[in-house]
């Protein structure tokens, strides 16, 4: 009984695959002898060659005098210091950059004042909304839907250094529409109760002390301890070999006592990175590449090769420059980057479609009407299982371009139907 089971499955299974042989054969014979063709269409796309690595960043924070850094601002006694300006705000010299407390509660109640103030303020904002005559409301659904995305991008990207400011912009578009369809907001009662609240906070506060800068350059709260690790002058004249960029991302950081910020001198800062020699052919001196942290929610950041080292190995030590700065960008150090060493855009073409005429002429067979033709296409980029190719211009024999609107010669294009199967093709051939 048992025999006859295992007699009647294999019998099962050897039918199916029979008719899956016969169904494979006579689809050749079809394409062989009917003509008909699978196609697809072809669209314009951007591809990017993106390499990651890992990163140091080296900012101008460690000038010294008498072989101490005196970017790095010290407490002079036991006050609690309080910044007085934002992180990577410029400040000129002799600035109030700081405020110091006689201890942690006085400091905590001011700082409670000034998150009050900035509260007053947003609703004096809103409150004075309601005095404009016209306000247009899908302009406004546009910034709303713009602010909800930003608000969410910040919360994926895990960086929260901007989160308040992002639902102070949201308060206030959602609640400018709400007054733009006919909605009464009074926030007078709010206002005056945050006012009384402020008031008494300050109260609280004995003698604060001013604390100046004797340096202009840009203002940063943290001290990380990597401040003194690397010379931002040598990378700025000299760049640096991959072996020291090695030792850089291994490096320890310094304690840094007493320490309640830095003001850094020049805007301009350097990433240094190991990029593999097969990346880095298409990295040069004076080019420009995009750069994004992901895990800090920067994206598309503009950097241009300042310098690029010898060979040593299997890589090529890359030194980045960049001018930007903004409060997510002066805590950047010791990162994971990808860097986008080069942008692609073409046709993107399956693979399959790809053929080589008797002319040697590498392109694709394309579908117009029921004729077949021939179009050469130059490769600029291979993809998995597919490429991103540029169309092969025409010429006439006295060098002028042939009007590619009016002629059965026109170049390949977007939404061109590409032929990636077919039997027997040649450019010209009338199918059906």
């Amino acid at each position: 009984m048992r025999r006859s089971s295992d007699f009647k499955t294999v019998t099962v299974l050897l039918s199916v695959a029979a008719v899956i042989v016969i169904a494979y054969v006579a689809r050749g014979l079809y394409f062989d002898y009917s003509g008909k063709v699978v196609t697809e269409y072809i669209f314009e796309t951007k591809d990017k060659q993106v390499v990651s690595v890992d990163c140091f960043v080296v900012r101008d924070e460690n000038r010294t005098s008498s072989n101490k850094n005196i970017s790095i601002l010290k407490k002079t006694d036991n006050r609690v210091y309080v910044p007085a300006v934002s992180d990577s705000e410029s400040v000129a010299k002799g600035q109030t950059i700081a405020l110091s407390f006689k201890n942690e509660d006085e400091a905590q109640a001011y700082n409670k004042s000034v998150e009050l103030r900035d509260r007053i303020s947003h609703l004096e904002q809103l409150q004075d909304q309601g005095n404009l005559s016209h306000i247009n409301v899908v302009t406004l659904n546009s910034e709303i839907a713009s602010a909800v995305g930003n608000y969410m991008k910040l919360i994926d990207s895990g960086n929260y250094s901007g989160l308040d400011e992002a639902v102070r912009n949201l308060s206030y578009k959602i609640t400018t529409r709400q007054i733009a369809t006919g909605t009464k907001l009074d926030f007078s009662s709010l206002i005056s109760k945050y006012e009384k609240e402020r008031k008494k906070l300050l109260g609280s506060v004995g003698t604060k002390k001013s604390v100046t800068t004797q340096y202009a350059g840009y203002f940063v709260s943290s001290v990380d301890g990597f401040e003194s690790v690397c010379d931002y002058k040598s990378i700025s004249e000299d760049g640096i070999d991959n072996i020291d960029i090695d030792k850089l991302l291994s490096s320890k950081a310094k304690k840094a006592d007493g320490a309640f910020g830095k003001i850094i001198g020049q805007h301009t800062w350097y990433l240094l990175c190991n990029i593999p020699l097969v990346e880095a052919s298409v990295i040069k001196t004076g080019y420009y590449v995009k750069v994004s942290f992901p895990e800090k929610g920067i994206y598309d950041l503009d950097m241009s090769v300042h310098s690029v080292s010898d060979r040593a190995g299997d890589s090529l030590g890359v030194v980045l420059k960049c001018t930007s700065m903004n409060e997510a960008l002066s805590s950047l150090r010791k990162e994971k980057a990808q860097i986008t060493v080069k942008t692609y855009e073409g046709l993107r073409i399956n693979s399959d479609a790809l053929v080589t005429n008797d002319e040697g002429d590498t392109g694709v067979y394309i579908l117009r009407g029921n004729r077949v033709l021939f179009k050469p296409v130059e490769i600029i980029h291979h993809g998995e299982n597919y490429v991103i190719a540029t169309p092969v211009t025409y010429y006439y024999d006295d060098g002028e371009s042939v009007d590619l609107l009016k002629t059965s010669n026109a170049e390949i294009k977007a939404y061109d139907k590409v032929i990636i199967k077919g039997r027997n093709l040649s450019d010209g051939k009338v199918i059906g």
